[in-house]
């Protein structure tokens, strides 16, 4: 194989492996999510290109310099080269700070505070469920391992999520969000999503917290705003009020 080949080669492996890993990450349904999904394809872009020049120079220099049979001397040694010194000093510092940039911009809208007139929506986890509870609207949904509670909410708005746990450690996870966040006993968190897409989005709790772990799913379901306060009037007619604590968690079966 030719030197042409082999570099050729290895530009198809790096492509298909940056088209392999691209895939792995979900379609971004947030405003927040799609911050974090351009931050990702920029580090892995800079990342190939690194990984292409490294590996690049690497197999060029081994195919070119190889000892042959030929040889009695070394070849042409380099002492120094100031040219060289300053690319391999400014290239890896231009991209820390480009990087360093982009990450900065991107946790200021992920981190960003709330606008007045977001939905409010608690979240408290507890073994092995979710409440949802919408105290600006009196309303409060209970679900207990699968299939979960299933909370609306509407497309286009900011929605500020308030997390507490009652017993363990949680994770509120929606992948789709490309964000999660812990659920501490006593030490409330919160972040605020805006969703772009109507859907049904699964979530499940991504921090292990006992025997019924992998049984905390919930739902996230996107609606217009008509729809979503719709819902909300059919919740509260059918007498949905938030509850005062979560049910009883069921025992522990072996």
């Amino acid at each position: 194989m030719t030197r042409r080949s082999c570099f050729l080669c290895q530009a198809a492996i790096l492509a298909a492996l940056g088209a392999l890993a691209s895939g792995c990450i979900p379609q971004a349904a947030t405003t927040q999510g799609q911050s974090i999904n351009s931050l990702y394809t920029i580090a892995l872009g800079m990342s190939a290109i690194v990984a292409a020049l490294v590996w690049g120079l690497i197999t060029w220099s081994v195919f070119r310099y190889r000892r042959k049979k030929s040889d009695k001397e070394l070849p042409t040694q380099t002492t120094g080269s100031n040219r060289l010194e300053m690319i391999w000093t400014a290239g890896p510092l231009i991209a820390i700070v480009v990087l360093f940039t982009l990450t900065l911009l991107t946790l200021n809208v992920v981190n960003a505070a709330p606008q007045q007139g977001a939905v409010r929506l608690d979240v408290q986890a507890f073994r092995w469920g979710w409440q949802m509870t919408y105290p600006n609207d009196g309303v409060s949904i209970v679900g207990v391992r699968e299939p979960g509670p299933a909370a609306v909410l509407p497309v286009g708005r900011e929605v500020q999520i308030n997390l507490t746990a009652v017993d363990v450690i949680h994770s509120f996870f929606v992948p789709q969000f490309l964000y999660k966040r812990d659920a501490i006993p006593g030490h409330p968190n919160s972040f605020t999503v805006t969703i772009t897409d109507p859907g049904t989005y699964a979530g499940q709790c991504a921090e292990f917290c006992g025997v019924f772990h992998s049984q905390m799913p919930f739902t996230i379901r996107a609606v217009s705003d008509t729809d979503y306060e719709a819902w909300l009037a059919s919740e509260r007619a059918a007498g949905a009020t938030p509850g005062s604590s979560p049910p009883a968690a069921p025992a522990a079966t072996p």
